[in-house]
């Protein structure tokens, strides 16, 4: 957006005058915030006049974010002031110009998808159980969609929009996993400090594992699509993949390895057409599972001997706890898993309310599967999002999340075998193997809502989205010097 001569002195006048009105304030009353106006200013003035220049700002955000203490909260900053922006503005946007987005976004049935979740989830606000709780969970995933949704579709048009996205998260993501490995490494990468080397950048080791498996598709399919001639930034590639994978091992985060395996098993199944059999085979198991599990009451086979379920002091000893159901962490699931199929059945369609688990669950438990942390000082809820979905939100919310899921990998394998274009088919790969990623992490926490791994799952989809709208008159297999250029 370009300013005229006129406009720009109407800018300079109000500038003047937020600048001395801030003086005055501050000079008559001490009022030291005061002094942050005329900075304000700059950032709203900036925002309005060059949003598309604001966005690479907020994207490099995205991982440089701090997970700050504040009383008895934590808060993402500057990420979460920053997305609150964002959000305001891609609406504002769109209500101007409402084609601004995605041609394919309106009509898309994963968009339809998206629209039905977040219609469940206000059904399941509005007969929450403590509503307070419940709309702030309501106004954050509205702010995510805005920001992390909607706004990247207003920005990212280009090819080059996309490269330039990745190169900003391996090269930021590189560095902050360099500190939390140095960290690590002089505590001799003892297990018991992996939630504190992590800090400030990332809540707990599970989030770090997360991301960390979220990128390695990305760095993977960035490393083959580079052609041999540019042997110095394939091995540079190579490299941080090979760190990738050993910070993945680092951060002792069980679903992350899982993670790092399935995104690859995905990526074989696209190939090759056999996502729907993958997925249903999934589904077929978990249902499989869960019927064997509440008959005759067998779940009461696997109690945990409480003396034996306590945190492990390294993660060899963590890995044969697990297999032996002696790790504490898998007992804890267990406990919170049981508590919320018993929770869902007095409240199977709506659920007691987003973020009201935790006030609701104790009385639902099982005794026989305490644990030594199941006071829960942390509040965290099912470490399930399936559950998390069903307990809080209903059957509903629970199977639209599933059909979410499946029908991104469908979408996927049908891009793959659609696109001639090589860099077209891996950029598909990429969105699909992210989400697989997601997907196994998200099967053992509750993390759509982290800021960080949000704004990387809705990037995902998107990137399907972007690949659809391309043309391919010639059908042509671009080079893999061009693609990167």
């Amino acid at each position: 957006m370009k300013l005229n001569g006129g406009l720009k002195g109407y800018w300079n006048w109000i500038a003047l005058v937020v600048l001395l009105s801030s003086i005055a304030v501050f000079a008559f009353t001490d009022f030291y915030l005061a002094l942050l106006a005329p900075f304000v200013f700059v950032f709203v003035f900036w925002v309005i006049v060059n949003f598309k220049s604001y966005y690479w700002f907020f994207i490099l955000a995205i991982p440089f974010t701090g997970i700050i203490s504040i009383g008895s909260g934590y808060y993402y900053l500057p990420l979460m002031p920053l997305s609150i922006v964002s959000c305001l503005l891609a609406f504002a946007l769109i209500l101007y110009n409402r084609k601004i987005v995605y041609e394919n976004f309106y009509h898309h049935p994963i968009t339809l998808i998206l629209f039905l979740q977040f219609f469940w989830l206000t059904v399941s606000v509005i007969f929450s159980e403590i509503h307070f709780l419940s709309l702030k969970f309501w106004v954050v995933n509205i702010i995510q969609l805005g920001a992390f949704l909607f706004f990247p579709m207003i920005i990212l048009k280009k090819k080059g929009d996309w490269i330039r996205v990745a190169k900003i998260f391996i090269v930021s993501f590189t560095l902050i996993s360099i500190y939390v490995f140095i960290r690590n490494y002089l505590k001799s990468f003892n297990f018991y400090y992996t939630n504190v080397s992590v800090k400030p950048f990332f809540y707990n080791h599970v989030d770090h594992g997360t991301v960390l498996a979220m990128l390695i598709p990305l760095t993977y399919i960035i490393w083959r699509h580079i052609s041999k001639e540019r042997k110095w930034l394939k091995l540079m590639v190579l490299g941080i993949l090979i760190f990738f994978l050993i910070s993945t091992y680092l951060t002792f985060a069980r679903a992350a390895i899982l993670a790092v395996i399935f995104s690859f098993v995905m990526l074989f199944a696209i190939r090759n057409k056999l996502v729907h059999i993958l997925m249903a085979s999934f589904f077929i198991v978990a249902i499989g599972l869960t019927t064997y599990l509440i008959k005759n009451d067998n779940y009461k086979k696997f109690r945990p001997n409480f003396e034996q379920t306590y945190t492990r002091s390294s993660f060899d000893d963590l890995i044969k706890a697990t297999f032996a159901g002696g790790d504490m962490s898998s007992a804890e699931r267990f406990y919170r898993w049981i508590a919320s199929a018993r929770m869902s059945m007095e409240r199977p369609i709506t659920g007691v309310g987003p973020n009201n688990f935790y006030y609701f669950y104790k009385s639902h438990s099982v005794g026989m599967f305490k644990t030594y942390v199941s006071r829960n000082a942390e509040k965290s809820t099912t470490h399930n999002y399936f559950l998390f979905m069903l307990v809080e939100q209903g059957y509903p919310a629970m199977i639209l999340y599933g059909i979410l899921i499946w029908s991104i990998f469908g979408y996927a394998q049908k891009l793959y075998h659609r696109k001639k274009n090589i860099l077209y088919k891996r950029m598909v790969l990429i969105g699909g193997m992210v989400i697989a990623a997601f997907f196994i992490n998200n099967l053992f926490s509750e993390l759509l809502q982290t800021y960080k791994i949000g704004a990387m799952f809705y990037l995902a989809i998107l990137l399907l989205f972007w690949v659809d709208l391309q043309k391919e008159e010639k059908e042509e297999i671009l080079s893999s010097d061009q693609a990167l250029q």
